[in-house]
Formats: structure tokens, C-alpha cells, sequence
């Protein structure tokens, strides 16, 4: 007698629609918060252009850096655990507020050196005080619930929608009502600070779990495994989004900056929704089929199908109309950033596509493969962008990235490829109906 056939138990079977419901939430938050933020910075770039709107770029680029070289990766590293992970949040929580502590310090003690390298000095006063008051985020934040983690961990999206809401509506209301009446610098500090602390705040009204003063150092060490190369790829990552503003403010000043940098946002504010939205909902879909490859390759085809279906359009759009926005909506003194949005919508779009490669590394626990391409694009962008810049000024610093970008992307279908254990051919399939 023949025994009965075994049903194979398929692992997390509800797991595509999850990840729609899950999808929807995270879509939902960013196109709330970009549709906001870009209203915001129309705002501000309006209102506070000839109001030191370089210092406010100054200090986002100085705390951007230092929260990159202080990202421990620990973040990352919960979501991709397959196993229960309640035993290393309070070690994670405690790490946290020891480097929101530390960087407060270092902030508010470089300041002073920092804003004497390029900074006017008739504004160097003005720009350390803005700084050190920003500065207060990182200690703030560093209190949030750790607990949050488990939001995405276990795609519980509607959660990260009303967290990640009460503080975006904060900051965004805030800023908004207090530039325009105050059409000071001081309304965008002051609405960084409020949203911080109700982001904070939050996360302890939404996640029942509470952190407490509790460290193990095994703990520590078996996170910093997996975060040690996020860590890595996050300075690498930084000095690709971000080097091109320092390189832009260090050798063609203060106005390009500006006009640069508000280009640049306005050109991939929709193709940023894109990437983010990307990242929360794959990784940790990924992450709990990570050892089912033939469904790993499906959901990957999926993601890329519907990323280019989204972003190539938004690019093409962006480079029609990007003219028409700066002169309907935009001051005259911006019009010199027209050509650059047009050149940065394509490195947007090549942004988006590339997103898409990060969640599937880190779910198969090969984050050092996004290190890999983030070292070869900025050995990319070093080369290219002091002589472009010399030939077309800031256009030619958006020509590098773009440039960087295009060169990048064959090399990231190869590993995607290796990886899935699939053909270009299939991945070029994606991009047929875009």
C-alpha cells in the first residue's frame, strides 16, 4: 500500500498579498509626505532664497554625514534575522542613544571649525547657531522606540503610514506657516525639532513594546555582522547622493549649491517615492523567502516590472515639463536650474531601477555586493565630475551622476543575474511594456 503523498507547506503563503496591502501603506505615506514636501520646499526655495537658504544646506549636508558615519546597519540586520529577535532590541536601543548622544557632542563641538571652511564670515555666527540647535535631532531621535522595527519586519505598513504621518504633518504644516510668516530660517529649525520629538512620541503610542537599559555585547557583535557592511555601503552611499553638493558648494559656491541642490530634489522627488517605497516593502518580503529562489525570482520580477513601469514615464514627464514648473512656480533667479532637472530626471529613473538591487542583497545576506557597486560608482564619479564641471559648470555635474549612473546599471543586472541564477534576457523582459 502506497503511503499518502506529504503536502508541501508553502513558507509565508500569504505572502504576496502582504506585500500589496503592505505595498499600499508605504505608496500611500510617500506620496502623501512627497506631494507635501514638495510643496514645502517650493516654499522655502521661494521664500528663503535670498534669506540664507545656503546655511540651511550647509547643516543638512554636515548632519547628513555624521548620521551616515554613524550608521550601525543594526536596523537592517533585525529585519533580515529569520529568528525571533525580541533579545537583541534592547541592546540595539541602547547603542542608539549612545550614538544620538555622541553625535550631539561632536556637532556641537566642530561647528564652530566647520563653518569657517567656506562659510561668509559676517554668517558664521548665524550658521553655528543653526547648526547646534539642528544638532538637538539626533539626541532627540535617539530616543524612539526601537520596537518599531517590527513594523516592517512583519510588514505591519499601516503602523510605519501613521508614524511616519504624525511626524511628516508636523514638519510640514509647521514649516510652511512659520516661513511664510516669519520668512525666517529659524521656522525650518524650529519645525525639524517639533516633528523629531512627535515622531518620538509616537513611536510609543503605536508599538506596545517597551525598551529598557539593558546591553549584551554578544548581542552587539552578531548585528554589527550583517550591519558592518550596511554600515560601509551607507558612507559609500553618502558620498555619492551627497558629494556632488559638497564638490557643487566647495568649487562653484554658494548660489550653485542652491540651485543645485533644489534641481535636484524637484527632478527626484517622485522617483525617490519609488525607491523608498521599493526598499521597506521588498526587503523584508525577500528576507522570509530567502531560500525559495524560484519564488524569490518572481517577486523580483514583479518589483522591476512595476518600478519601470512607474518610473520611466515620470522621467520622460519630468524632462517635458520641468521647464514649465520653474517658471509658473518658482522665482526668476531660478530658471538657471531648468537644464539641470532635465539631465537629473534620467538619474532619477536610473536611481529607481537601482533600488530595486539593494532589498534583494540584503535579504540574501549579501549586503557586500552593494558595496561593491556603490565603490565602483563614486571611483566613477571621482573621475568625471571635476572635468565635466570645468566644461558646464553645474550642468556638468549633473551630467556626471547621470553619466555614473549609466555606466553602473549593466554591472548591477550582472549580479542581479548571478544572484537569481537567471538571464539578462529575463530581466530586459521588464522593461518592454514601460
Amino acid at each position: 500500500m502506497t503511503e499518502p503523498k506529504k503536502t508541501i507547506q508553502k513558507e509565508e503563503p500569504d505572502l504576496y498579498k502582504r506585500s500589496i496591502k503592505g505595498g499600499f501603506w508605504v505608496f500611500a505615506l510617500r506620496g502623501a509626505t512627497q506631494a507635501m514636501n514638495f510643496v514645502k520646499a517650493i516654499i522655502v526655495f521661494n521664500f528663503l532664497f535670498k534669506q540664507n537658504l545656503e546655511l540651511l544646506i550647509v547643516a543638512q549636508l554636515l548632519i547628513a554625514l555624521l548620521t551616515t558615519f554613524s550608521e550601525s546597519g543594526f536596523h537592517g540586520a533585525l529585519i533580515q534575522k529569520k529568528e525571533d529577535i525580541k533579545s537583541y532590541l534592547d541592546t540595539a536601543w541602547v547603542l542608539g542613544i549612545l550614538r544620538g548622544i555622541a553625535l550631539f557632542a561632536i556637532m556641537f563641538l566642530i561647528t564652530p571649525w566647520f563653518v569657517t571652511l567656506k562659510v561668509e564670515p559676517e554668517q558664521t555666527v548665524l550658521a553655528t547657531s543653526i547648526i547646534r540647535v539642528m544638532a538637538l535631532s539626533f539626541l532627540i531621535s535617539s530616543f524612539r522606540n526601537i520596537g518599531v522595527v517590527y513594523f516592517q519586519k512583519e510588514m505591519e505598513f499601516h503602523k510605519t503610514f501613521w508614524l511616519g504621518m504624525a511626524g511628516t504633518i508636523t514638519d510640514i504644516v509647521l514649516t510652511i506657516t512659520f516661513v511664510v510668516i516669519y520668512k525666517s530660517i529659524w521656522g525650518y529649525v524650529a519645525a525639524r525639532l517639533a516633528a523629531t520629538v512627535v515622531n518620538v512620541i509616537m513611536s510609543y503610542l503605536l508599538c506596545s513594546y517597551r525598551p529598557k537599559f539593558h546591553f549584551v555585547p554578544q548581542k552587539a557583535r552578531e548585528l554589527w555582522k550583517f550591519g558592518k557592511w550596511l554600515f560601509s555601503s551607507n558612507i559609500i552611499g553618502y558620498l555619492l547622493m551627497e558629494g556632488d553638493d559638497w564638490f557643487v558648494w566647495f568649487c562653484l559656491g554658494d548660489n550653485p549649491l542652491k540651485l543645485y541642490r533644489y534641481a535636484y530634489n524637484f527632478s527626484n522627488i517622485p522617483t525617490t517615492h519609488i525607491s523608498i517605497t521599493i526598499t521597506q516593502v521588498s526587503f523584508p518580503a525577500y528576507s522570509k523567502i530567502q531560500h525559495d529562489l524560484p519564488r524569490l525570482q518572481d517577486a523580483y520580477f514583479k518589483i522591476l516590472e512595476t518600478t519601470a513601469l512607474i518610473a520611466i514615464p515620470i522621467a520622460f514627464l519630468i524632462f517635458s515639463f520641468g521647464s514649465d514648473f520653474v517658471k509658473l512656480f518658482l522665482i526668476e533667479e531660478s530658471h538657471a536650474m531648468i537644464p539641470i532637472i532635465q539631465i537629473l530626471a534620467f538619474r532619477g529613473l536610473l536611481g529607481a531601477i537601482s533600488a530595486t538591487w539593494t532589498p534583494l542583497f540584503m535579504a540574501l545576506g549579501k549586503p557586500e555586493k552593494k558595496t561593491h557597486l556603490l565603490c565602483a560608482g563614486l571611483i566613477i564619479l571621482g573621475i568625471l565630475i571635476y572635468p565635466f564641471s570645468e566644461l558646464w559648470g553645474i550642468k556638468g555635474v549633473a551630467f556626471a551622476t547621470l553619466s555614473m549612473g549609466a555606466i553602473l546599471s549593466p554591472y548591477g543586472h550582472i549580479l542581479i543575474c548571478q544572484l537569481l541564477k537567471t538571464t539578462i534576457g529575463r530581466i530586459l523582459k521588464c522593461y518592454l511594456l514601460p
